[in-house]
């Protein structure tokens, strides 16, 4: 009998960064930045739990260097949030509490509304009909349990913002939403496995891309503010909490 074949699991952390992160300048970057770049992805594609130790010394002999480019990354990544630091353990994962999901999810709305109000004339017909086809094919599958059926989800989703950012954003907002994203993105995982939660941000969504196409700043703008805050409320909720 022919062993059935098994999606790859989906990678957070490479997808934001492909999508998102800004080029870096520097085009011969630092051995400290090549491991900023890929420690990012792996605490964002969950390889390390959340509180987890992050052992400089253990890290370096793993990937074979020395512990200060190692420490260097990791102090960088305590920075944008992806690393706590305490006396007691050392470098560590963090854990996402309910203050912190309030406040990355705020600061994503103002990053993203900005973005949206700019990119509604500089999206063409063709990139919203596109994200159409994507958002009508990721309803049909919404109530669908299937893991792949989330993770396609995800990327529908990811592509979406990134589109809209990319015509409103600049390089200095990409820089602070890759950031807020990856530190957002196992609540943001989480709620892809609930298929009412894909339904509704679908349907958010689609009021989006209806302003985009009217070429109205205003609503599209208040339509994305109203999206991003309804997952504020949905991920709370996810994690036992309820918004003021």
């Amino acid at each position: 009998m022919p062993t059935k074949s098994v999606a790859p699991r989906l990678r957070i952390g490479d997808e934001l960064h492909a999508l998102l992160a800004p080029p870096s300048p520097d085009p011969f970057p630092s051995l400290a930045d090549a491991l900023y770049e890929r420690l990012w992805k792996r605490i964002v594609n969950r390889e390390f739990p959340p509180g987890a130790r992050l052992s400089d010394e253990a890290l370096a002999k793993e990937l074979g260097v020395s512990r200060t480019p190692v420490r260097e990354a990791l102090l960088r990544l305590r920075q944008v949030g992806l690393v706590r630091v305490s006396a007691r353990r050392g470098f560590a994962v963090p854990i996402v509490d309910r203050q912190d999901v309030i406040e990355l999810y705020d600061l994503r709305t103002a990053i993203e509304v900005y973005a949206t109000r700019r990119a509604v004339h500089r999206l063409c017909d063709g990139d919203v009909a596109a994200h159409r086809q994507r958002q009508q094919a990721a309803h049909q599958r919404a109530a669908s349990l299937a893991p792949v059926d989330a993770e396609e989800f995800v990327r529908a989703d990811l592509a979406l913002h990134e589109s809209i950012h990319q015509h409103g954003g600049s390089r200095h907002s990409a820089r602070v939403l890759t950031d807020v994203m990856g530190q957002l993105s196992l609540l943001s995982l989480r709620a892809a496995q609930n298929p009412a939660s894909r339904l509704a941000a679908i349907e958010e969504h689609t009021r989006i891309l209806d302003a985009i196409d009217r070429r109205d700043p205003d609503t599209a703008a208040a339509a994305m503010e109203a999206h991003i805050q309804a997952v504020k409320v949905r991920a709370l909720a996810d994690i036992g909490g309820e918004d003021d």
